[in-house]
C-alpha cells in the first residue's frame, strides 16, 4: 500500500475519494469475490484507474491484497514491525548534522547494545530450561529451534489451540464447542 501511495499520489490527489475507496477495497474484503467485484466498482467509478500502475496491481493482486493470502500462516512475521523499531532507535543516537566519525561512533554502540540483547536471550536459550507443555512433536520442534523467549511466545499461543475442539456436523459443516 505505501508503495502503491508512491506510485499513484498525484493521481490519487487528482481524484478526490479515490484513495478512500482504493482503501476499503483492499483492507475491508473478506473474500475474492468481493474484491473482485470492488475492483471492477472501482475501475467503473474512476477512469483514472486505466492507468498502467493500477493495471500492474491488479495483475500482482495475488501478493499484496490480503483476502489472497489469508489462510497462509505466517509465524510472529514482524519485518515491517521491527525495521521501524530500528529506525526509532537509529533516530534516537544518530544526529543527521554530525560528523561521519560521529555516525559511525554512534553507529557501533547501537551495534553493542542490540549483540549484548542478543547475547542475553541466547544465554537464556543455552543455560535457562522452561517446562514443555505437552508432548506434540510440534512443540518439541519448536522447543529446539526457537530462542526461550520465542519458544513461550509460541508456546501460549498452542495451548489456546486447545481450548475447542470440533466435530463434523453434517457435510461441510462443523460444531467448534469448549472443551471442558
Amino acid at each position: 500500500m505505501k508503495k502503491a501511495q508512491e506510485k499513484l499520489g498525484a493521481l490519487l490527489g487528482r481524484n478526490p475519494g479515490l484513495s478512500k475507496d482504493f482503501n476499503n477495497c483492499v483492507d475491508f474484503i473478506l473474500t475474492l469475490e468481493e474484491f473482485e467485484a470492488g475492483w471492477c466498482e472501482l475501475m467503473m467509478k474512476y477512469e483514472a484507474m486505466t492507468d498502467s500502475h493500477f493495471e500492474n496491481l491488479y495483475k500482482y493482486r495475488e501478493t499484496w491484497v490480503p483476502c489472497y493470502f489469508k489462510h497462509q500462516f505466517f509465524p510472529f512475521l514482524q519485518s515491517t514491525q521491527r525495521s521501524e523499531g530500528f529506525n526509532a532507535v537509529f533516530k534516537r543516537y544518530v544526529n543527521p548534522h554530525k560528523s561521519i566519525l560521529s555516525f559511525v561512533k554512534q553507529y557501533q554502540k547501537i551495534q553493542t547494545h542490540i549483540l549484548v540483547r542478543e547475547g542475553s536471550k541466547d544465554y537464556r536459550t543455552g543455560h535457562l530450561q522452561t517446562e514443555m507443555w505437552s508432548s506434540y512433536p510440534i512443540e518439541k520442534q519448536a522447543y529446539g529451534s526457537y530462542t526461550r523467549d520465542l519458544y513461550e511466545k509460541f508456546r501460549d499461543e498452542f495451548q489456546l489451540t486447545t481450548r475447542y475442539n470440533v466435530r463434523p456436523h453434517g457435510e461441510n459443516l462443523y460444531e467448534v464447542y469448549p472443551n471442558q
